[in-house]
């Protein structure tokens, strides 16, 4: 469970899930914003303010936090991202940029084929 992993690395997770929002909607307004922000710390068992802090993180220092993470997490974080990414009209371009962050972060190779099939 991603409820049990170290802090900094859900805030990683938090940060990585606000550079894909902010990357695919160019906007933090609106129903989907809050939807995607709402799942993300619920996925995670944090607090509301935890989201301001984590999006202050920095962004290369959270995809090196995330591909410390086990097998079995990166699954479950890439299993997160494309469940946000899905929140909404703007889906495609959300996928896309969860794509990308999973590549970036070292979780591509996990699930492939999951992620091919969104």
């Amino acid at each position: 469970m991603l409820k049990n992993i170290e802090m900094i690395q859900k805030m990683s997770i938090l940060h990585c899930v606000y550079q894909m929002i902010i990357s695919a909607d160019e906007s933090t307004d609106g129903v989907q914003y809050s939807e995607s922000v709402e799942t993300a710390l619920i996925a995670l068992d944090l607090p509301n303010n935890a989201w301001e802090n984590a999006i202050r993180l920095n962004t290369y220092d959270s995809f090196t936090h995330i591909s410390g993470l086990k097998e079995s997490e990166k699954i479950l974080f890439k299993n997160l991202i494309l469940k946000i990414a899905n929140i909404g009209e703007n889906s495609f371009l959300r996928v896309t940029c969860a794509n990308h962050i999973l590549q970036l972060s070292n979780c591509h190779c996990v699930g492939l084929d999951d992620i091919k099939s969104q």
